[in-house]
């Protein structure tokens, strides 16, 4: 009886894992320069609650002991004040949008911050139940990579 007992919560967790990992979807995200202008262009319009872009730190890289998210630069936030009813925000439905765009519908706005060139930005874009996240740096040349892409299951590095 116990075993069946234990049995069945596993299958539950896995169950609930499975659910929760299919809700979570990540939708890709290209960072593009055009014109000396930085544009972060998903593959079709998503109602978009939340974006920011902020320095990247590899914890990987610099060590577990050292990775702090205090030591983020946030270069630009656009996003919703939670106390606000859902129902009383204005999502926009974007598909590209271009840094440092102004936008009146977000009630938390912060910077935007000159970007640096061949520092590692990080882009988050939020839009209800999917995700975008990329990494990306701004050459000399004033071209961006993305180090990290994903490309059949290799990284573009």
């Amino acid at each position: 009886m116990k075993t069946a007992k234990y049995f069945t919560r596993i299958m539950l967790l896995f169950v609930f894992g499975i659910c929760l990992h299919s809700c979570l979807r990540i939708v890709p995200v290209d960072v593009v320069m055009i014109d000396n202008e930085l544009f972060f262009v998903l593959e079709e319009e998503h109602e978009i609650t939340y974006l920011e872009v902020s320095t990247f730190i590899d914890k990987n890289k610099s060590g577990a002991d050292k990775w702090r998210y205090e030591n983020l630069k946030v270069m630009w936030l656009l996003g919703y004040d939670v106390t606000t009813e859902v129902k009383k925000r204005k999502y926009l439905k974007l598909q590209q949008i271009r840094y440092g765009q102004k936008f009146e519908e977000f009630q938390i706005t912060k910077g935007p911050v000159e970007l640096q060139k061949n520092v590692e930005y990080s882009v988050y874009i939020k839009m209800g139940g999917t995700f975008a996240q990329e990494v990306f740096i701004i050459t000399g040349d004033n071209k961006v990579i993305m180090p990290h892409r994903k490309v059949k299951g290799k990284s573009t590095e």
